[in-house]
């Protein structure tokens, strides 16, 4: 109990002296920290890409959203790319289901699926549109909750996100 009280007593003094400093620093010099700074709203600096056949419904994803969503339970990772795409880097933890072959992959990812789980779509990139198409039929076909993540394989990449190839390598 006595290192409790103490360190709260440490924790005060420290706080006073700082908010001191700082005023000091701000009447004298008018460099020290303003305790009124409004932050901003990162929100409104995200840019979200939109593909040219956008509609609405569309559920799209931001890079950051994207990656908040692959930190979370509950949600799987699809990429709509050519299979030698996947097979040389994907997304961690995605599992390749190439629009242009949908019929041949759809038994082995519907096994996957979940109607209650959510799921992100992505492909190349701002000139794929696959991801957009697969979502949306996902969603036609009961899945609800299918995200489309526009920016794709190069914004997770560019932003240095988890990654990984066909053999397991990071």
């Amino acid at each position: 109990m006595k290192s409790f009280i103490e360190a709260i007593l440490i924790a005060f003094i420290a706080s006073v002296l700082g908010l001191g400093i700082n005023g000091l620093r701000t009447s004298f010099t008018k460099s020290g920290l303003s305790l009124d700074t409004p932050w901003p709203d990162n929100r409104k600096i995200v840019k979200l890409e939109i593909p040219p056949s956008y509609q609405a419904g569309d559920s799209l994803l931001s890079v950051e959203e994207a990656y908040t969503m692959f930190l979370s339970e509950n949600v799987l990772f699809i990429d709509a790319r050519e299979p030698f795409e996947y097979a040389e880097g994907h997304i961690k933890g995605a599992i390749s289901f190439p629009f242009d072959y949908w019929d041949d992959y759809w038994e082995g990812v519907k096994a996957k699926l979940n109607p209650g789980q959510r799921t992100v779509v992505y492909c190349g990139g701002l000139d794929c549109e696959l991801s957009v198409f697969s979502a949306r039929e996902l969603k036609a076909l009961g899945y609800p909750d299918s995200y489309i993540f526009f920016g794709g394989w190069l914004s997770w990449k560019e932003a240095g996100l988890p990654i990984e190839d066909s053999n397991g390598n990071e």
